[in-house]
């Protein structure tokens, strides 16, 4: 009659030795397996000693969009200071952040405050291009009531084909 309290005892002194083990193993680190291992710690590094470099900000920023991590773009962009982030290039890039994120209408907004910045000072051609054509679809999608295309990709596409017509209209 003992023989059994005694296995069951040791199975479940076992099975709690297991889980206070599995349990005290250090976490690991949030980015492991997202494929934004450690060639982004250089950079990461950078923008945290330099939070006045704008270039590594922006380079940054675009590791982080080209990645697929919107959220991780935006949250570095909130932190950079004022001045850094009335750069065009900064500007552009929190647009993008917002757009990735599914928030169209504040995107759109940074997008006209990137068109704002370049008119009050020298960008380069391809930063308001890229801004103008960003615009028109944000403002397209606005108008069809989407906030986050993947929500409603029938009408994010509807958005981008209306937006892409506007801009073969203005080459005519």
């Amino acid at each position: 009659m003992q023989d059994w309290r005694w296995a069951a005892a040791w199975i479940l002194g076992a099975f709690g030795l297991w889980m206070v083990a599995s349990s005290v193993s250090p976490p690991l680190p949030a980015l492991v397996g997202r494929d934004m291992g450690p060639e982004l710690a250089p950079l990461e590094a950078r923008v945290s000693a330099h939070p006045e470099d704008a270039a590594a900000l922006e380079q940054l920023t675009e590791e982080y969009l080209t990645r697929g991590a919107p959220g991780l773009a935006q949250a570095a962009l909130d932190r950079a200071p004022e001045s850094v982030k009335a750069e065009p290039a900064i500007a552009d890039a929190r647009a993008r952040s917002l757009s990735e994120l599914g928030l169209a209408r504040l995107a759109l907004t940074a997008q006209k405050d990137v068109l704002t910045l370049c008119e009050q000072q020298a960008c380069p051609r391809g930063l308001v291009a890229r801004a103008e054509r960003r615009a028109r679809f944000l403002s397209q999608m606005v108008r069809l009531g989407v906030e986050d295309p993947t929500e409603q990709p029938n009408r994010a596409l509807l958005a981008y084909r209306l937006a892409v017509r506007e801009v073969s209209l203005d080459m005519r």
